[in-house]
């Protein structure tokens, strides 16, 4: 099995997207995209991510493999996988990979560079060969237990579970679910009601989130915080949860309920249309102006987006923004930040996005002029900038575009902008460094998506701004 590896050695890195050229776009000249020139006969469909503490990059794939990459060489770990979409790095020549069936233990236990001991933490779930039957993951909290999302088969299920109920079997459990493996490899069914989340994510304070893709009860892309018995959405999941009786005969209207909004909607073909996992910049600025806001990838437009969060009467919600729209390419799949703050971006492709391979992204140290956020008021909302912006523009109520819709909640595949209502905001009100623009509404209605785009602003220094439109997801208002 390991007569495959060998060591490829690597050309210079081909620069991508340095600004040079008049008229390229301003944000080019603050994040610097570098495309990692992988030989022809190595298929690099990016499903996890991890780094060792001597520097190198580990990297499971869509066909099976593992490589390492350092000092610009790629080097074959293992292969023979079955589609693993999550990778943990432990201490030097260890993972842990999410494959279709099992969480494994995989080693190099006589540092040879190749892994020669494959253990089976768990592989308690059920799995039917179905394509859409993908696991995803994978991450670790500190008391040791392993967390990832099982995604549900693309079928109809049994007579019994009519209509809505995607990709269930009796005999097939915890399909749609969030699941918690414990570090003695017991497996704990932990939430219910996901479709295709191709994104779990633990945050610096030891929060886990997931991301989920449009479909059935799907309405678009999101990010949802999770705690254990939440009840997420897709009604599939439901089947395997001892709490109910029957939930196949629940009413609309219980279900409705039960369901918890996600924290963050991705508005389809505007946010993205795929997203995949998150990751929180945790550089402390060393990546630019965005320290503790949350970045997300788009598998099918090839899309990096900010999540900015906060907390409102103890649940998250908050404001998804662009970032980088341009120059990325491909599929973008699975996130990791290095030790000096540069991200690192794997791709796939092969169905869900034309591209594959590797990228990194650093920041140049130029400030991009961008709305750093989007929080809300009691009456309203403020807009903070990275730079200040002229005070007599900003003041203009015309300057601001606003909107707010639902999105809803039914079995079709994906939904529409439904009950859109154009905003007119009473007053904006500028700080006196010109940093911060405070809109006054009308009013404020909660379960809505609020659309803004913003016209003209340039900064003070001429700077236009780079993405004038954010998504703000209003569950709750402050009080």
């Amino acid at each position: 099995m390991l007569s495959r590896f060998r060591p490829v050695k690597m050309s210079m890195l081909i620069l991508v997207a340095v600004l040079a050229a008049t008229g390229a776009d301003a944000l080019a000249q603050s994040y610097r995209v570098e495309t990692i020139n992988v030989p022809k006969d190595i298929r690099l469909e990016v499903g996890g991510m991890g780094f060792w503490d001597d520097g190198t990059l580990v990297m499971c794939t869509r066909r099976g493999e593992v490589w390492k990459y350092k000092d610009g060489q790629f080097r074959l770990f293992t292969f023979g996988l079955h589609e693993p979409l999550g990778l943990l790095a432990g201490k030097k020549g260890e993972i842990w990979v999410m494959q279709r069936g099992e969480v494994s233990h995989i080693s190099d236990t006589d540092g040879d560079g190749k892994a020669d001991r494959f253990d089976t933490i768990n592989q308690g779930w059920g799995y039917t060969g179905n394509y859409h039957q993908y696991a995803f993951g994978l991450e670790r909290d500190k008391q040791g237990n392993f967390y990832g999302t099982l995604g549900l088969g693309f079928y109809r299920g049994g007579d019994r579970f009519k209509g809505t109920w995607l990709g269930t079997r009796d005999e097939i459990k915890y399909r749609g679910w969030v699941i918690k493996i414990t570090p003695e490899g017991k497996l704990i069914p932990f939430a219910p009601g996901l479709r295709a989340p191709n994104g779990i994510t633990i945050d610096p304070d030891g929060e886990l989130f997931t991301t989920d893709n449009q479909g059935s009860y799907i309405a678009s892309g999101w990010l949802m915080h999770v705690r254990k018995g939440d009840f997420l959405g897709h009604p599939s999941g439901l089947i395997d949860d001892v709490r109910y009786k029957e939930p196949w005969k629940f009413s609309r209207e219980k279900l409705l309920a039960m369901r918890k909004r996600p924290a963050v909607f991705l508005p389809h073909g505007v946010m993205g249309n795929s997203t995949s996992k998150p990751i929180w910049d945790t550089t402390k600025g060393a990546f630019g102006p965005f320290a503790g806001q949350t970045l997300i990838g788009d598998v099918q437009n090839g899309k990096l987006s900010r999540v900015v969060l906060e907390k409102i009467d103890g649940e998250y919600q908050g404001a998804a923004i662009p970032f980088i729209y341009k120059r990325l390419g491909g599929g973008v799949n699975r996130l990791i930040f290095d030790k000096e703050g540069t991200l690192w971006v794997g791709f796939t492709g092969r169905g869900w996005a034309a591209g594959e391979g590797l990228k990194k992204i650093t920041y140049t140290g130029k400030l991009p002029h961008e709305i750093l956020r989007m929080s809300l008021t009691k009456t309203g909302f403020r807009l903070t900038f990275t730079k200040p912006v002229d005070r007599a523009e900003a003041a203009k109520v015309g300057n601001y575009s606003l909107r707010h819709f639902e999105l809803e909640w039914h079995a079709a595949y994906g939904a529409g902008h439904g009950k859109s209502k154009t905003v007119i905001p009473k007053s904006a009100t500028v700080s006196a460094d010109g940093r911060q623009v405070t809109l006054e509404l009308p009013e404020l209605l909660t379960k809505k998506i609020y659309e803004l785009h913003i016209t003209g602003l340039a900064a003070t220094d001429g700077s236009k701004l780079e993405h004038p439109m954010a998504y703000y997801t209003l569950n709750r208002l402050k009080k």
